[in-house]
């Protein structure tokens, strides 16, 4: 069963309970890589073709660094205590004393930890800097990354953390009292996009409320995941702000309980 996905208009690459990673061709689909070397599961994957690196956290505490295009493991990253649930692998747009821009940089975070990572040529690296939102461990992060080179963003059981890349400071939690337990989905400058058991939300960042509960989306009844892994983003411009044309395409997918993919689109314009 597959626990995590990553596709592009080429290939499918997809992480399994069955400690492995897949690449797979959509013209064909021939499975054109087989990764193996985790021996937990694999709950997060992600992947750049400029580098040919894959990376791939899993259930054994491990983020591995793969080459992308021939499937042999690089390296294994091993700071982790916990289940390493989300990797992320974005190119640096800020200047400081432990990057540059045009860097790439590896997030990994587990249940309460994210740990950052320079990616390159030459693989071999050292963790840059661990964050977490208590020393103690009391309050847990949710596998809900991103990261777009600027900032980088977490929800939690609080809320949802937004850190500066460039200091590594806590720019603002923003705190959802309406509704619990919300889970990222999608950050922008001027929107984010949440969801929960039963609903997908729009929050306005400027304001940090929900948009009028009477904007919402219902959601099927999909394939519930602890991990949130059964959700994708699609296209995320329009969390930008909304333009009259970047409001097209795929808003996210997810997987249902008979294996089917549930696609939600924009409305078409008239």
């Amino acid at each position: 069963m597959e626990t995590a996905v990553k596709f592009d208009e080429q290939k499918l690459v997809t992480g399994s309970f069955d400690n492995t990673v897949a690449c797979w061709e959509w013209s064909s689909g021939a499975r054109t890589q087989h990764f193996r070397g985790h021996t937990g599961a694999v709950f997060s994957v992600d992947y750049n073709d400029e580098l040919d690196i894959l990376v791939s956290g899993s259930a054994d505490f491990t983020v591995k660094v793969w080459a992308l295009s021939v499937g042999t493991c690089l390296n294994t990253l091993t700071r982790h205590t916990e289940w390493v649930t989300k990797v992320v692998l974005q190119k640096c747009k800020v200047k400081s004393l432990l990057h540059s821009p045009g860097d790439y940089i590896l997030l990994s975070a587990d249940k309460y930890e994210i740990k950052i990572w320079p990616i390159g040529r030459e693989i071999n690296c050292k963790c840059l800097k661990t964050l977490s939102v208590s020393e103690d461990r009391s309050i847990c992060l949710q596998p809900r990354l991103h990261f777009d080179g600027k900032y980088i963003v977490c929800s939690s059981a609080l809320g949802l953390y937004q850190w500066d890349f460039a200091s590594y400071d806590i720019l603002r939690v923003i705190k959802t009292p309406e509704v619990a337990n919300l889970a990222l989905l999608g950050f922008g400058d001027i929107f984010a996009l949440l969801f929960d058991n039963r609903y997908l939300y729009i929050m306005d960042l400027r304001t940090e409320s929900l948009i009028s509960l009477i904007i919402l989306w219902p959601l099927p009844e999909y394939r519930k995941s602890k991990r949130g892994s059964s959700f994708l983003a699609g296209e995320a411009s329009w969390m930008n702000g909304l333009d009259g044309h970047n409001d097209t395409g795929l808003v996210f997918a997810t997987s249902m309980p008979d294996h089917s993919i549930h696609l939600v689109l924009w409305k078409e314009h008239d």
